[in-house]
Protein backbone atom coordinates (compact mmCIF):
# COMPACT_ATOMS: atom_id res chain seq x y z
CA UNK A 1 0.00 0.00 0.00
CA UNK A 2 1.49 3.08 1.22
CA UNK A 3 5.21 2.74 2.70
CA UNK A 4 4.79 4.84 5.69
CA UNK A 5 8.02 4.25 7.16
CA UNK A 6 10.28 5.45 4.09
CA UNK A 7 7.62 8.02 3.34
CA UNK A 8 8.61 9.83 6.63
CA UNK A 9 12.44 9.35 5.53
CA UNK A 10 12.06 10.19 1.62
CA UNK A 11 12.33 14.20 0.44
CA UNK A 12 10.74 13.76 -2.80
CA UNK A 13 8.09 11.21 -3.51
CA UNK A 14 6.83 10.61 -7.24
CA UNK A 15 3.19 9.26 -7.59
CA UNK A 16 2.68 6.90 -10.81
CA UNK A 17 -0.81 6.85 -12.27
CA UNK A 18 -2.34 5.53 -14.91
CA UNK A 19 -6.00 6.61 -17.38
CA UNK A 20 -7.67 4.67 -14.71
CA UNK A 21 -6.17 5.45 -11.29
CA UNK A 22 -6.42 9.10 -11.06
CA UNK A 23 -8.52 9.51 -8.08
CA UNK A 24 -6.60 6.85 -6.30
CA UNK A 25 -3.60 9.55 -7.03
CA UNK A 26 -5.44 12.80 -5.72
CA UNK A 27 -6.03 11.32 -2.80
CA UNK A 28 -2.10 10.00 -2.33
CA UNK A 29 -0.82 13.80 -3.57
CA UNK A 30 -3.14 15.46 -0.88
CA UNK A 31 -1.52 13.23 1.54
CA UNK A 32 1.63 13.87 0.34
CA UNK A 33 0.92 17.78 1.10
CA UNK A 34 -0.35 17.44 4.22
CA UNK A 35 2.94 15.56 5.52
CA UNK A 36 4.78 18.51 3.53
CA UNK A 37 6.50 16.35 1.24
CA UNK A 38 7.94 17.39 -2.53
CA UNK A 39 5.63 15.71 -4.60
CA UNK A 40 5.32 14.89 -8.46
CA UNK A 41 2.75 13.22 -10.25
CA UNK A 42 3.68 11.41 -13.29
CA UNK A 43 1.39 9.58 -15.64
CA UNK A 44 1.76 8.28 -19.60
CA UNK A 45 -1.72 8.87 -20.24
CA UNK A 46 -3.99 11.63 -18.95
CA UNK A 47 -7.67 10.38 -18.95
CA UNK A 48 -9.99 13.82 -19.50
CA UNK A 49 -12.83 12.17 -17.49
CA UNK A 50 -10.95 13.10 -14.03
CA UNK A 51 -10.13 17.03 -15.34
CA UNK A 52 -12.19 18.39 -12.59
CA UNK A 53 -10.46 16.47 -9.40
CA UNK A 54 -7.71 18.19 -7.68
CA UNK A 55 -4.10 18.10 -8.56
CA UNK A 56 -4.97 17.49 -12.16
CA UNK A 57 -3.26 19.79 -13.53
CA UNK A 58 -0.08 18.53 -11.82
CA UNK A 59 0.20 15.70 -14.28
CA UNK A 60 3.22 15.25 -16.17
CA UNK A 61 4.33 13.27 -18.78
CA UNK A 62 8.00 12.88 -17.47
CA UNK A 63 9.29 11.32 -14.33
CA UNK A 64 11.43 13.08 -12.88
CA UNK A 65 14.94 11.84 -11.53
CA UNK A 66 15.24 13.21 -8.28
CA UNK A 67 12.62 11.60 -6.26
CA UNK A 68 13.63 9.26 -3.80
CA UNK A 69 10.53 7.11 -3.46
CA UNK A 70 8.00 5.91 -6.02
CA UNK A 71 4.35 5.50 -4.72
CA UNK A 72 1.77 4.01 -7.14
CA UNK A 73 -1.68 4.67 -7.48
CA UNK A 74 -3.22 1.46 -8.67
CA UNK A 75 -4.41 0.76 -5.42
CA UNK A 76 -8.27 -0.31 -4.70
CA UNK A 77 -10.28 2.46 -3.73
CA UNK A 78 -11.65 0.74 -0.97
CA UNK A 79 -8.86 -0.57 0.12
CA UNK A 80 -7.03 3.05 0.15
CA UNK A 81 -10.31 4.14 2.38
CA UNK A 82 -9.86 1.20 4.96
CA UNK A 83 -5.70 2.25 4.81
CA UNK A 84 -6.51 5.83 5.76
CA UNK A 85 -9.03 5.03 8.27
CA UNK A 86 -6.66 2.52 10.15
CA UNK A 87 -4.16 4.56 10.57
CA UNK A 88 -6.36 7.46 11.41
CA UNK A 89 -5.22 9.48 8.65
CA UNK A 90 -7.56 12.72 8.27
CA UNK A 91 -9.42 13.05 5.31
CA UNK A 92 -9.75 16.32 3.71
CA UNK A 93 -12.19 17.63 1.86
CA UNK A 94 -9.98 17.41 -1.51
CA UNK A 95 -9.04 13.46 -0.33
CA UNK A 96 -12.90 12.88 0.27
CA UNK A 97 -14.04 13.70 -3.19
CA UNK A 98 -11.18 12.17 -5.25
CA UNK A 99 -11.72 9.28 -3.28
CA UNK A 100 -15.76 9.75 -3.79
CA UNK A 101 -15.08 9.86 -7.64
CA UNK A 102 -13.25 6.61 -7.39
CA UNK A 103 -15.96 4.34 -5.56
CA UNK A 104 -18.28 5.67 -8.27
CA UNK A 105 -15.93 4.06 -10.92
CA UNK A 106 -15.48 1.14 -9.17
CA UNK A 107 -18.81 0.49 -8.07
CA UNK A 108 -20.45 1.02 -11.36
CA UNK A 109 -22.33 4.41 -10.65
CA UNK A 110 -23.34 2.21 -7.40
CA UNK A 111 -25.12 -0.06 -9.32
CA UNK A 112 -22.56 -3.24 -8.80
CA UNK A 113 -23.72 -6.48 -6.66
CA UNK A 114 -20.56 -5.41 -4.80
CA UNK A 115 -21.48 -2.33 -3.82
CA UNK A 116 -22.79 -3.76 -0.14
CA UNK A 117 -23.44 -1.85 3.59
CA UNK A 118 -19.96 -1.67 4.07
CA UNK A 119 -19.60 0.43 0.96
CA UNK A 120 -22.27 2.91 1.42
CA UNK A 121 -21.24 3.60 4.81
CA UNK A 122 -17.92 4.68 3.66
CA UNK A 123 -19.59 6.84 0.93
CA UNK A 124 -21.68 8.53 3.74
CA UNK A 125 -18.75 8.84 6.07
CA UNK A 126 -16.96 10.42 2.66
CA UNK A 127 -19.85 13.30 2.47
CA UNK A 128 -19.66 13.85 5.75
CA UNK A 129 -15.75 14.74 5.26
CA UNK A 130 -16.67 17.27 2.38
CA UNK A 131 -16.97 14.76 -0.37
CA UNK A 132 -19.26 16.45 -3.68
CA UNK A 133 -21.31 14.22 -4.96
CA UNK A 134 -22.76 15.97 -7.21
CA UNK A 135 -19.91 17.13 -9.10
CA UNK A 136 -18.67 13.94 -9.31
CA UNK A 137 -22.09 12.50 -10.34
CA UNK A 138 -22.27 14.66 -13.15
CA UNK A 139 -18.87 14.53 -14.82
CA UNK A 140 -18.64 10.82 -14.75
CA UNK A 141 -22.34 10.00 -15.12
CA UNK A 142 -23.43 13.15 -16.93
CA UNK A 143 -20.97 14.30 -19.75
CA UNK A 144 -19.96 11.55 -22.41
CA UNK A 145 -16.94 12.37 -24.83
CA UNK A 146 -18.17 13.00 -28.44
CA UNK A 147 -15.68 9.41 -29.58
CA UNK A 148 -17.49 7.25 -27.32
CA UNK A 149 -21.38 8.31 -28.69
CA UNK A 150 -19.60 7.67 -32.34
CA UNK A 151 -18.53 4.02 -31.23
CA UNK A 152 -21.93 3.68 -29.28
CA UNK A 153 -23.84 3.90 -32.43
CA UNK A 154 -21.26 1.67 -34.75
CA UNK A 155 -21.62 -0.97 -32.11
CA UNK A 156 -25.48 -0.58 -32.02
CA UNK A 157 -25.77 -0.76 -35.91
CA UNK A 158 -23.48 -4.05 -35.93
CA UNK A 159 -24.67 -5.90 -32.93
CA UNK A 160 -26.60 -9.16 -34.01
CA UNK A 161 -28.44 -11.31 -31.53
CA UNK A 162 -27.71 -15.29 -31.01
CA UNK A 163 -28.83 -17.25 -29.11
CA UNK A 164 -32.19 -17.14 -29.18
CA UNK A 165 -31.55 -13.46 -28.66
CA UNK A 166 -30.08 -13.66 -25.46
CA UNK A 167 -26.46 -13.01 -26.41
CA UNK A 168 -25.46 -10.36 -28.24
CA UNK A 169 -22.48 -10.44 -30.15
CA UNK A 170 -20.19 -7.10 -32.02
CA UNK A 171 -17.32 -7.44 -34.45
CA UNK A 172 -15.19 -4.70 -34.59
CA UNK A 173 -12.07 -3.25 -36.58
CA UNK A 174 -9.36 -0.37 -36.46
CA UNK A 175 -11.38 1.27 -38.83
CA UNK A 176 -14.32 1.77 -36.53
CA UNK A 177 -12.45 3.17 -33.81
CA UNK A 178 -10.63 5.43 -36.04
CA UNK A 179 -13.85 6.92 -37.78
CA UNK A 180 -14.95 7.63 -33.93
CA UNK A 181 -11.90 8.37 -32.04
CA UNK A 182 -12.54 5.98 -29.33
CA UNK A 183 -10.72 3.88 -27.88
CA UNK A 184 -11.04 -0.07 -26.93
CA UNK A 185 -11.29 1.48 -23.12
CA UNK A 186 -14.58 2.99 -24.00
CA UNK A 187 -16.16 -0.41 -25.07
CA UNK A 188 -17.12 -1.63 -21.78
CA UNK A 189 -19.45 1.24 -20.70
CA UNK A 190 -21.16 0.51 -24.05
CA UNK A 191 -21.45 -3.38 -23.89
CA UNK A 192 -22.86 -3.18 -20.20
CA UNK A 193 -25.50 -1.09 -22.10
CA UNK A 194 -26.27 -4.05 -24.24
CA UNK A 195 -27.36 -6.19 -21.24
CA UNK A 196 -30.10 -3.83 -21.15
CA UNK A 197 -31.78 -5.15 -24.39
CA UNK A 198 -34.69 -7.35 -24.38
CA UNK A 199 -33.40 -10.89 -23.32
CA UNK A 200 -29.88 -10.44 -23.65
CA UNK A 201 -27.98 -12.10 -21.00
CA UNK A 202 -24.42 -11.98 -22.51
CA UNK A 203 -22.55 -9.88 -24.34
CA UNK A 204 -19.52 -10.98 -26.32
CA UNK A 205 -17.41 -7.99 -28.37
CA UNK A 206 -14.75 -8.77 -30.40
CA UNK A 207 -11.82 -6.83 -32.26
CA UNK A 208 -10.04 -9.41 -34.38
CA UNK A 209 -7.46 -7.26 -35.93
CA UNK A 210 -5.59 -6.49 -32.39
CA UNK A 211 -4.04 -9.58 -31.22
CA UNK A 212 -7.89 -11.13 -30.95
CA UNK A 213 -9.17 -8.67 -28.31
CA UNK A 214 -12.42 -9.77 -27.02
CA UNK A 215 -14.40 -9.10 -23.65
CA UNK A 216 -17.59 -11.30 -22.27
CA UNK A 217 -20.23 -9.28 -19.99
CA UNK A 218 -22.70 -11.04 -18.44
CA UNK A 219 -26.08 -10.30 -16.36
CA UNK A 220 -25.50 -10.31 -12.79
CA UNK A 221 -27.33 -13.32 -10.91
Amino acid sequence: MIPLQELEKSKHVLIKSSKNTFAQASVLYSLMLVKHKKVSLFSEEKERQYAFLPWYEKLRISEPSSADLKISADIDVFELYTFLQKHEIKINAKMATALYAGFLKRYDNFLSSECNGTVFAALSELIKLGADHRLCVNELTQKIPLSRLRLKSVVFKKVLLKKSAELAYVHLCDEDFESSGAAWEDIYDIAKELLNLAHVQEVEIIKSDEKDKIIKLSKEV
